[in-house]
């Protein structure tokens, strides 16, 4: 029995230090490091300027002067002068309504205004017969009273005769459709024969000399744009140049585009490689020019496309690569046009940002840039 129990007490302590033994000869290793996969970005210096491109604009051209030319009286057409696309000068003959009623009507208020001044002159013989009588005392004074009375009807009715008789000229006159300035006629609603009334649409007429660009420029940069400047422009889609000047800036916003209408003149083309700047065509207006001229602080500094920099009103950050870690930067800035700011605070002008402000990036992960 005293054998057993020492062979199990020896047999424990075996297993015991074949344990012990085993812990030295094994020890547990070490945490495993993990290599970090670099983050690829793409990365931007700072501009010290605008582009050009960010200051150009896309609008319209249109005529100053444009009408729908409508009938001034009611009656059949007799004669259309000319043709769509054809160029009229002003006070030409467009068009003549029938006048064979209207000029009845005019000669009878002619012969209606001979008989009243008739009537007037001889009601001012009456009149003057009867002040000298009643001065002598050879005639009552009721009678130079009826004469009185009997001149100032006369007036009346020479006056009334006169006014329907420029009644009728006028008639007479809006039977003949003229061009009121030179131009192009754009469109005819009418032909001859056709019946038309007073206001009836029959020619739509543009002056083509005289164009004007209507173009919304953002409300960022409206006010650096003075009225008088020359600014460039090109014909799209045939990249024809032209200049225009500033005619008027809008006194409004849009509350949906946040944009502000410029109006500017057509200078006199001076080589527009043959091609003819027309009402109604789309073109590009660049304002850099124009804005830089004023020499303005605004457009010297560091700027960066928004999407570079998370900021809440003027403070927030970029992400700078800094020995191929991203270190985040605080900055303050400043918003100058739609997809632009303007570092004021915290960025030097050679430092490399990353692009994309909103990748889920921590103070040193590593980065490998890509273009």
């Amino acid at each position: 029995m005293k054998a057993s129990v020492k062979s199990v007490v020896v047999a424990v302590a075996v297993a015991a230090a074949g344990c012990g033994g085993s812990s030295k000869s094994a020890p547990p290793p070490a945490a495993a490091q993990v290599a970090q996969k670099p983050v690829g970005v793409k990365a931007l210096t700072p501009a010290p300027q605008l582009e050009a491109s960010v200051l150009r604009a896309t609008g319209s051209v249109r005529s100053k002067q444009e009408a729908t030319l409508s009938a001034q009286g009611s009656g059949t057409l007799m004669r259309v002068s000319v043709k769509v696309g054809e160029r009229v000068k002003r006070g030409q003959v467009l068009a003549q309504l029938d006048t064979s009623n209207t000029r009845i009507a005019a000669d009878q208020a002619r012969a209606a205004k001979a008989a009243a001044d008739a009537a007037l002159d001889g009601a001012t013989t009456e009149v003057e017969r009867a002040r000298a009588l009643t001065e002598a005392g050879s005639l009552a004074r009721a009678s130079l009273d009826k004469a009185e009375v009997g001149y100032r009807q006369a007036q009346a009715q020479a006056a009334q005769a006169a006014a329907a008789l420029a009644n009728a000229n006028e008639v007479l006159r809006d039977a003949t459709l003229t061009a009121p300035f030179d131009g192009v006629i754009t469109s005819r609603n009418r032909n001859e024969g056709d019946y038309v009334s007073t206001g009836t649409a029959i020619f739509g007429l543009v002056n083509t000399q005289e164009l004007e660009v209507r173009v919304p420029v953002p409300e960022a940069f409206v006010d650096r744009v003075k009225q008088g400047s020359v600014v460039k422009g090109t014909i799209s889609p045939s990249g024809a140049p032209f200049e225009a000047r500033v005619a008027s800036l809008g006194a409004t916003i849009d509350s949906q585009t946040r944009t502000v209408e410029v109006l500017a003149d057509v200078l006199p083309a001076k080589e527009t490689g043959g091609v003819q700047l027309r009402a109604g065509a789309l073109v590009e207006l660049d304002f850099s020019a124009a804005v830089a001229s004023e020499g303005e602080p605004g457009q010297a500094g560091l700027f960066l496309p928004s999407q570079a920099v998370q900021a809440q009103g003027q403070q927030g950050f970029v992400w700078v690569v800094q020995d191929g870690k991203a270190q985040r930067r605080d900055v303050k800035v400043e918003r100058v046009l739609p997809g632009f700011v303007r570092v004021v605070q915290g960025l030097g002008a050679e430092e490399r940002v990353v692009a994309d402000a909103s990748l889920p990036l921590q103070n040193g992960t590593a980065l490998q840039v890509v273009q």
